[in-house]
């Protein structure tokens, strides 16, 4: 049996390795949004929010493609 698909947000989660509360503060995000992101059924990253996540991984050395951001598909 195959694992679930990520979400985008569950996959950025991941490249960042930190907890939700981590990852919000680097993000400069609240608590919530991101919790509520990573249990979202789609987990879909606004615009605004691509464009601080690929900001931010640039400036920790964390590298991130355009397969991390998008959905995934079946």
């Amino acid at each position: 049996m195959s694992e679930p698909l990520k979400t985008p947000w569950q996959k950025v989660h991941a490249k960042f390795g930190m907890s939700p509360a981590q990852l919000a503060r680097v993000l400069k995000r609240h608590r919530s949004k991101i919790s509520r992101a990573l249990r979202d059924e789609k987990g879909l990253i606004s615009g605004k929010d691509q464009e601080l996540i690929i900001e931010v991984a640039s400036a920790y050395g964390i590298p991130l493609t355009s397969d991390d951001l998008t959905p995934e598909v079946q």
